[in-house]
């Protein structure tokens, strides 16, 4: 008897290897993958077609890119960085036009008019008067550098514009953080689509084979039931992963600045682990280099900057300001001819401040209060920085370390489903054994691939808190 069941085992299993797996569109109960598909999904080298499946799913060609031309074309496009850019260009020729200032003021004035009619001469005698009057003027006036206010507000301009300048920078390095970020997010939910489709492959497999072995009266009921629910949930799994493809798609074109509804599609089949940032650098010597590198830092020191030149510039209220003028003019009429003359002033104003003095007091005061709270604001984000650095940096010693066990995790876990099948085909072992090795197997596979792109960011993440984040730094080591 034993021998028969044997016999029967070994033959439902031989005519299973002969059936060819299908593709996860139209899968049916009467139309299943067979204990063959199942065995090579279970395969480390087994390849699915997670482009044909993608495109199936959105019925949209794919635009395949490279984290390089993401963040290439993310430093064009980007609207936040059109945005300081032009906040840029706006303050550096508010500084021209502060230069400007100190240039003198030329005005030219001119007339002519045409008299016809009775005049009184000396109020009494009437005359005729037949005449036209020309005059003409040109005026120069200078207020040298009122009291040193041109000054102190052409510095303001001038440290304003490099705050936009540094902020336009700063906004460089965010998009080049959000763009990396998320494409190592997009190509995580592109190989998570493909784990899950295997997955799927190898569920389909397993109710195929739990059917022909309930209908051999091998099999029970019960297995055919859990291998529905095993599918079923495998099927909602690559559902779920196909939306969050979707979702970071739109998310990375929407940061690259290019339609946002662009299928855009990682070329890599695989993630790699890259480092990024020397790991000799102590904590202390990342925030050092933060200090002096961080585009923000440096935009808050020149707001500060500029503040104290506008503070400046209200106690010149109090300066003496000397103005200069010159005037040539010319009169006369058609008839007699016309006559010039020169005149030279020089004039000297003595304030006492506005409102008698308490006006720019308080204004000054109030600067200097926003001064401290810039000041205040300053350290507050020199402290969250080096917060930063130390999550991160000891983040990334426990990713690598992560990155590791997880890759034994798989290599245990491929060696238990290895086994498993091997218990199955020799009668000493249950297929719940098989589905319980697999689905371990599957959600290591799914772990490692997380603890990898969680690493990459993390490198990428600690570029951008040391405030070394560049194109040339992120890709010199990268290739797709």
């Amino acid at each position: 008897m034993k021998k028969w069941v044997i016999t029967a085992v070994l033959g439902i299993i031989l005519s299973l290897l002969n059936l060819e797996a299908h593709a996860h569109k139209g899968i049916t109960e009467d139309n299943n993958s067979g204990f063959d598909a199942y065995c090579k999904a279970c395969k480390e080298d087994t390849k699915v077609n997670v482009e044909e499946e993608i495109k199936e799913h959105f019925k949209e060609e794919p635009v395949f890119v490279s984290l390089d031309e993401c963040i290439g074309t993310a430093l064009l496009n980007n609207f936040n960085i059109k945005v300081a850019n032009s906040n840029y260009v706006s303050s550096k020729w508010d500084y021209r036009n502060a230069l400007a200032q100190f240039l003198p003021d030329v005005t030219f004035e001119g007339y002519t008019i045409y008299y016809k009619g009775q005049v009184l001469v000396g109020g009494v005698v009437p005359d005729d008067v037949k005449e036209l009057a020309i005059s003409g003027a040109v005026k120069v006036t200078h207020d040298l550098t009122r009291g040193g206010e041109q000054i102190f507000e052409a510095k303001a301009r001038k440290l304003a514009a490099r705050a936009n300048l540094k902020n336009l920078d700063f906004t460089k390095d965010e998009i080049i953080l959000e763009t990396a970020r998320s494409y190592y997010e997009l190509l995580r939910a592109k190989i998570s689509i493909e784990i899950q489709l295997k997955n799927l492959y190898e569920r389909t497999a397993q109710l195929k084979l739990t059917q022909t072995l309930m209908e051999a009266g091998l099999g029970t009921r019960f297995d055919v039931v859990r291998s529905k629910s095993e599918q079923a949930l495998a099927e909602q799994n690559l559902m779920a992963a196909l939306n969050n493809f979707r979702t970071f798609q739109a998310k990375l074109s929407n940061v690259m600045g290019i339609e946002v509804n662009s299928h855009l599609f990682p070329v890599e089949d695989e993630v790699k682990p890259f480092v990024l940032v020397d790991e000799s650098l102590s904590v202390d010597d990342l925030f050092k280099i933060a200090e002096f590198s961080r585009d923000d830092v440096k935009t808050q020191e020149a707001v500060i900057k500029s503040m104290k030149q506008e503070k400046y510039k209200v106690y010149t209220e109090f300066v003496p300001k000397p103005r200069f003028l010159y005037q040539g003019q010319f009169q006369g009429t058609a008839r007699v001819g016309v006559y010039s003359n020169n005149v030279v002033g020089g004039y000297l104003d003595i304030p006492l401040g506005s409102r008698l003095g308490v006006g720019t007091i308080t204004k000054a005061k109030s600067i200097q209060s926003k001064i401290d709270a810039e000041m205040h604001s300053l350290e507050v984000l020199l402290r969250d920085i080096r917060e930063n650095i130390i999550a991160n940096y000891y983040n990334a010693q426990i990713l690598k370390e992560r990155i590791e066990i997880a890759k034994k995790q798989v290599e245990y876990a491929s060696d238990s489903v290895t086994l498993a099948e091997l218990r199955l085909d020799a009668g000493e072992g249950i297929l719940i054994d098989v589905i319980q090795a697999q689905t371990i197997k599957n959600n290591a596979r799914i772990e490692l691939l997380s603890t990898i792109v969680d690493y990459n960011i993390n490198q990428i993440q600690l570029l951008y808190d040391n405030g070394t984040i560049s194109y040339d730094n992120i890709v010199k080591n990268y290739k797709p």
